[in-house]
């Protein structure tokens, strides 16, 4: 037995296997339908299978690419704490000295 972990499958990785399962369930209805007398347009289902692909592989890239945005968000979120707002001064606290001239010359 292998104790060995691997990393739970990503959605888009669920997906591609859901797109790949489809596209080899029409391939095989198709060849059915084929074999059993009906007439199929291949030029048309070609048409549409790559029209299908094509949106598929955009919507994929896009997905990705706001998946890493919202990594990269949350990264950055966890490097820099948010600056905290500087206090306001009252009456009671000590006013801020002047800051001292540059050129200033000590004896």
């Amino acid at each position: 037995m292998n104790a060995e972990l691997r990393p739970r499958r990503g959605t888009a990785e669920r997906v591609t296997g859901a797109i790949w399962g489809a596209i080899v369930a029409a391939t095989g209805g198709l060849l059915i339908a084929a074999l059993s007398g009906f007439r199929i347009d291949l030029e048309l289902f070609a048409i549409i299978a790559l029209v299908a692909l094509g949106a598929w592989l955009l919507f994929s890239a896009l997905a990705s690419a706001s998946r890493q945005n919202r990594r990269e968000r949350a990264a950055v979120a966890t490097e820099t704490p948010a600056p905290e707002p500087a206090p306001e001064p009252t009456s009671e606290q000590e006013p801020a000295p002047d800051p001292e001239p540059e050129d200033r010359k000590d004896p």
